[in-house]
């Protein structure tokens, strides 16, 4: 009775009639066991098995083989991996299901490296691997990127005789369209059975990851000629490409088609189309699919209002995503798990510009905990990129603790995020320890590392880590080549930075963006090399865009260059004749002003705010004391103050010498006053530090003895006994 429960969808059942056995003091056979725990791991009910572990360890059943399996099936699911391979290598006897139940387990966590390992482990115990084997360790393949690997299993279901099973038909495809080889999962596509709507689907996934919309929408009317109607993954897969291209004339046409054969109320499908509507400025029809739905259907309204939330984060819309959240909470649909982490991500992301929407999504998060709504994995990643965001290590490290209490903290997403906050909090090393200590690492990971080193001025550890990546069969994406390239500028590897960019052409799936010709740009005009940047800019296959000529401008700012400078300011002028950062000079008779100079330092639990010549501070006449004093004890061992700097004539200009003391002096030398002696005095600023600041800081740093870390507009600087973690080069 219970197994028959159990099998049929009837779980719940199935456990209460496993606990009235229980009451009766009956003692249950093995095969009972592998019934209940089978219905524990389909409705997750993990603690209940656990317990079920227990009884089993009790009562002398820990040999037998199907009783180990679905143990192993169950921490699988769980994710935890230690207590299933200890059941795994403590079997006596081993069938076909033991392997593939851990196998299958590894492949889901994404430790692909021990799956083909216990594949082999398999085939070496004269065990034949079937399907369901081999589809999991393509799918552990296509996670990482291992293309090699995954081509090594195909030759193996070529020789097997499995290339017809319609599962790994889709394993495959999917593998080659994750690894970015479209050729190859174009060629495998035509020889497969086009009956398999899955294929298609897939496909179409792939022409749209790479961005080739004409391709897509060719497959999708294709697959209607070849008379297979599109399904609830179809619709959503080509709508993605539309909203990530900006196509909204298609996806309208696409959405009528949704109408037309019924799907305008699936979950699944209205999700992309409230996301896409939404993303591409269209609220109004996003607002309407949500209104439409069947209120009575609470999944599909807390899953649609979540959704729409959601995207509101995404293009920063605050005011329509506030009215969702009040429709939200009138409707009593606030403390919704799903609908609480799309409010989180809503304010981190809108208050990344605005720091007190950073303070409400931490509110919602509090109120998340207070109400007793479990947090999950995405509510502690939006929360800690929130902190990242505020650069509040505090309460990051806080949210850390909370994550390993929870259990999450061997989770990939989750150390992802943390390693994040502490290269954006200054704390490098944290960062460090988080990526070494990850058991197993995804393309997101490798790239925050990347990237933390890029921002603290790390550029060989950068370049170092990058090649390491390759080593292990990880293909690089367009994130990780802009954090290389960002590092290389960063320090002057001007050879390796052009190298990598050169190489990106070579990577399947991968061409040059925008964003990639302005790091090269960077890298040579922080090199000195500006003819060179401008000969690039002019031989660029793309249109430069305003942050091309920022770029070069910046450059020439820094390097003194009038000719190019100028030469860059008429072309970022043409594009955009009203921006106030283009340069002081050339704008001054035009009355638009700089953006003034901020800075901040966080004190006992208080941010304080600096502006340039800022006599606002309570402290402000000590302040200005103990900086004259630091300034007097500086100039005695070196220090000669700076005057001439392009993007500060007009604070210069001023009469008064004290209205143009850069905030940060003020900041570093207000920390200095209040902050323990063991403790690094850390400073943000809005704007790139000035020669003449990045100078005295070091100065400053050696007679106090004290370590002064510095984020400004483009990286961190940590500054230790005169030196600076950037050697001078930023």
């Amino acid at each position: 009775m219970i197994s028959g429960f159990s099998q049929n969808g009837w779980e719940d059942e199935a456990i209460l009639l496993f606990r009235q056995m229980h009451k009766s003091a009956v003692v249950p056979i093995p095969y009972v066991f592998s019934s209940v725990l089978s219905a524990c791991t389909k409705i997750e009910s993990f603690k209940l098995g656990e317990q079920l572990h227990g009884f089993i360890s009790k009562w002398g059943l820990s040999s037998e083989t199907f009783v180990c399996n679905a143990l192993m099936t169950l921490y699988s699911r769980w994710g935890n991996l230690i207590v299933a391979e200890q059941i795994f290598s403590k079997m006596n006897r081993r069938d076909r299901i033991s392997y593939n139940s851990l196998i299958s387990g590894l492949a889901q966590c994404g430790f692909s490296d021990r799956a083909l390992q216990l594949f082999e482990e398999m085939q070496l115990d004269c065990m034949k691997p079937d399907s369901v084997t081999v589809a999991s360790l393509l799918s552990a393949c296509a996670s990482v990127g291992a293309g090699h690997k995954g081509k090594q299993l195909h030759s193996y279901v070529i020789k097997t005789g499995m290339s017809l099973d319609l599962i790994i038909e889709g394993s495959l495809l999917d593998l080659y369209a994750k690894c970015y080889d479209i050729e190859t999962a174009h060629e495998f596509f035509l020889t497969t059975e086009t009956e398999n709507v899955v294929l298609w689907n897939v496909m179409l996934v792939a022409y749209g990851q790479l961005g080739n919309l004409s391709e897509s929408y060719r497959i999708f009317l294709q697959m209607q000629i070849e008379g297979l109607m599109p399904n609830q993954y179809t619709y959503p897969s080509i709508l993605r490409t539309c909203t990530s291209l900006g196509a909204l004339d298609l996806g309208e046409q696409i959405h009528t088609q949704v109408i037309k054969t019924g799907f305008q109320f699936n979950v699944y499908v209205c999700s992309v189309l409230i996301d896409m509507y939404a993303k591409l400025g269209e609220l109004d029809n996003a607002k309407g699919i949500l209104k439409r739905l069947r209120e009575e259907d609470v999944v599909s309204w807390t899953a649609m209002i979540a959704g729409a939330i959601s995207a509101c984060a995404g293009i920063h819309a605050l005011n329509q995503g506030q009215q969702i959240h009040a429709q939200s909470y009138v409707s009593g649909y606030s403390e919704d798990l799903s609908i609480g982490n799309a409010l989180v991500s809503l304010y981190a992301r809108c208050g990344f510009a605005q720091s007190g929407h950073c303070e409400e999504a931490l509110q919602v998060f509090s109120q998340m905990n207070h109400a007793g709504v479990e947090a999950n994995l995405f509510t502690f990643g939006s929360a800690v990129s929130t902190t990242a965001n505020m650069v509040n290590i505090k309460q990051g490290k806080q949210i850390h603790a909370m994550i390993i209490k929870k259990g999450y903290d061997s989770e990939i997403e989750a150390s992802n995020v943390l390693i994040t906050l502490y290269s954006k909090c200054g704390s490098i090393e944290d960062a460090k320890r988080e990526f070494l200590e990850m058991p197993e690492k995804n393309i997101v990971s490798w790239n925050a590392m990347i990237t933390g080193y890029s921002q603290h001025g790390y550029g060989s550890e950068a370049v170092s880590l990058f090649e390491d990546m390759k080593r292990l069969g990880l293909r690089p994406n367009h994130v990780t080549f802009v954090g290389v390239l960002s590092a290389c500028s960063h320090v002057g590897l001007v050879n390796e930075g052009l190298s990598s960019f050169n190489s990106m052409s070579k990577e399947p799936g991968l061409v040059n963006k925008p964003e990639h010709y302005v790091c090269v740009v960077d890298l040579l005009g922080r090199a000195g090399l500006l003819h060179h940047a401008r000969e690039f800019i002019e031989e660029m296959p793309i249109e430069p865009d305003a942050m091309i000529w920022r770029t070069l401008l910046s450059a020439c700012t820094v390097r003194k260059n009038i000719e190019i400078g100028e030469f860059a300011a008429r072309h970022l002028l043409e594009l955009e004749p009203e921006d106030s950062a283009t340069y002081v000079q050339v704008m001054k008779e035009r009355g638009v002003k700089k953006e003034a100079g901020r800075s901040w330092i966080e004190v006992k639990n208080s941010i304080h705010a600096f502006l340039v010549g800022g006599r606002l501070h309570p402290l402000a006449k000590l302040i200005y004391n103990y900086l004259d004093d630091l300034n007097k004890r500086a100039a005695e061992i070196g220090y000669v103050k700076e005057r001439y700097n392009l993007l500060n004539d007009v604070e210069q200009g001023q009469k008064d010498p004290t209205a143009y003391i850069h905030s940060e002096k003020l900041a570093i030398t207000f920390g200095l006053l209040s902050l323990s002696n063991t403790m690094p005095v850390r400073v943000i600023k809005n704007l790139r530090v000035c020669n003449d600041c990045h100078n005295w800081i070091k100065f400053v740093s050696k007679i106090s003895n004290r370590a002064i870390v510095v984020r400004d507009a483009y990286r961190f600087h940590h500054f230790e006994g005169g030196v600076c973690s950037c050697k001078d080069y930023w």
